[in-house]
């Protein structure tokens, strides 16, 4: 996962990655659990789907016709211990056939790619194309590192109607100047969707029923606290990022955020809401009904919570709720509906969609090639073939649906075994491949998490490079004093009466000017719409 948000300046990102950082990581490590359905509005996977199955022919299995010259590409991407990285994988091998590119995967030598991706700006042996956050495209974009694409799209139609036809994403890689230096991932994102869920044994054994509100989740913790004494009943995993889930419920989303109401730009803490989730958050603390190492929790640690009775209720990636079901020797999580902390409805985070995308080496020496593969991933016959793989080979139709080969079991075995689904391989995705996977009665979470969607995304509007510059400072010092007086707010260590400094004092680090500047950001995006 890793999550975090597209569009953002960089100085944004800083404020998001250092939130999601460990969502991330904790995550797949891969671009498809930090993404999502997009905000725009893709093709319907279905359609897709169906249209190829009840045909003669489907995309995949049509002959291609006449290919280009042959080309070869180079493309850098995240390195996953997971999945690692194959020369052979299908996903290669189809975009050869395809297009008559070969592609060279090079993948990042550290744990962080944007470290990796950094020796490679700087020492200038990049690869053509490059698999980017929008934070590295803002922080080498404005060094001349990435091809303006907007110059490009002639050779791209497949690319421009795609844009065309997905505004918000146009919106989310169109730079201040009107340049394009990346384009986003799409239409994967919706395994990187936060939601909550619990035991249903252990509540219906306990004539218990799931909360529906923050009160009702501390009397049903608190008595699942007096039933089992050794257990912590909530558990989450993602330390401070995990405000990111629980804020809607509020009202509110943690940090920098357009006002759903008002349509200006806000910072998390100012509304009142926001207060009275920290409030929650220390008697929870106080009481031992989350663990003490809550900031620190890893994905182990939290998985030996949850599989060995000593956790009940958590939030989590939505497909973990199957993930864990089979690791379970007994019982069953079920999905549960967000708890209302404040406001008129409990809400989700928008999780649908996708950070991670290409920019184009500016010295590339494959420009044509680079460009090709851009247009083949962002097609109509690419999605398929980058979702599906080809039929007769990755699937079947079955009574006129897809069916994938049963050495898919699960969603993780279309990326290690033919690289589908993992970073560079896809621009604008199906999930209805991997969704085919999930057993139905495991289905729940992904129909009933749509309809508690937060009406704002937390992308943030794309500032300029001297924009960036001059707020940079001050998102830090926000950011570090904001994440250090919220974790001692909830631990107790400073007293809740303290609050209205704490608001004061955001003000000295600079909140002020950031919002300011975010505001212009907002207004000229608006502006171009």
């Amino acid at each position: 996962m890793k999550k975090k948000t597209t569009g953002r300046s960089a100085a944004g990102v800083l404020v998001a990655s250092a939130l999601t950082a460990a969502m991330l990581a904790g995550c797949s490590g891969n671009n498809n659990n930090n993404a999502g359905a997009s905000s725009s509005a893709p093709a319907s996977p279905s359609a897709s789907a169906s249209s190829s199955a009840g045909g003669s022919a489907s995309a995949s299995a049509s002959p291609s016709a006449a290919l280009p010259e042959p080309g070869k590409i180079s493309i850098f991407t995240e390195y996953s211990t997971a999945w690692p990285p194959q020369a052979d994988w299908g996903v290669w091998k189809w975009v050869k056939e395809e297009t008559n590119i070969t592609v060279e995967q090079k993948t990042a030598t550290t744990t962080t790619p944007s470290e990796a991706l950094a020796l490679a700006v700087s020492s200038g042996d990049m690869a053509d194309v490059m698999s980017v956050f929008p934070a590295d495209v803002q922080k080498f974009g404005s060094q001349g590192a990435f091809l303006d694409l907007s110059k490009h799209m002639d050779k791209m139609p497949n690319v421009k109607a795609y844009l065309d036809s997905h505004p918000v994403i146009k919106m989310r890689v169109t730079q201040p100047d009107g340049k394009i230096l990346n384009i986003i991932n799409d239409g994967a994102g919706a395994g990187n969707q936060l939601v909550w869920f619990y035991r249903e044994d252990i509540f219906d054994k306990n004539g218990l029923t799931p909360p529906k509100t923050w009160d009702e989740l501390y009397t049903t913790s608190k008595k699942l606290k007096e039933l089992y004494p050794d257990s912590y009943p909530l558990v989450f995993r993602h330390g401070l990022g995990t405000l990111q889930i629980f804020a809607p419920s509020f009202g509110i989303l943690p940090e920098y955020q357009k006002d759903p109401a008002t349509g200006k730009m806000t910072y998390g803490p100012l509304n009142p809401n926001y207060k009275t989730m920290v409030e929650y958050l220390n008697k929870f603390y106080k009481e031992g009904l989350f663990p003490p190492d809550w900031l620190s929790m890893d994905y182990k640690a939290w998985t030996q919570f949850m599989a060995t009775n000593k956790s009940f209720i958590s939030v989590q990636y939505i497909g973990q709720i199957e993930t864990m079901n089979n690791q379970l020797t007994e019982g069953r999580l079920k999905f549960m509906a967000p708890p209302l902390g404040a406001g008129d409805k409990a809400y989700l985070p928008q999780g649908g969609y996708e950070d991670y995308g290409f920019s184009i080496a500016s010295n590339t020496k494959n420009l044509d090639a680079a460009l090709r593969y851009l247009d083949y991933i962002y097609s109509e016959k690419g999605r398929d073939i980058q979702s599906w793989g080809k039929e007769g080979e990755t699937y079947t139709v079955v009574d006129g649906k897809r069916k994938l080969n049963d050495v898919y079991k699960e969603s993780n075995d279309l990326r290690r075994i033919s690289g589908i689904l993992s970073a560079g391989t896809y621009g604008w995705f199906d999930f209805e491949a991997p969704l085919s996977l999930i057993k139905e009665s495991e289905r729940e979470a992904y129909v009933e998490s749509p309809k508690y969607q937060f009406p704002v995304a937390s992308t943030m509007p794309i500032l300029s490079k001297e924009e960036t510059d001059s707020i940079t400072t001050q998102i830090d010092a926000v950011y570090k004093y904001y994440s250090t007086s919220i974790s001692k707010f909830i631990m107790g260590e400073t007293p809740l009466t303290e609050w209205d400094n704490f608001l004061k004092e955001l003000d000295k680090y600079g909140l002020q000017k950031v919002l300011q500047t975010y505001q212009v950001a907002l207004d000229r995006q608006n502006a171009s719409k």
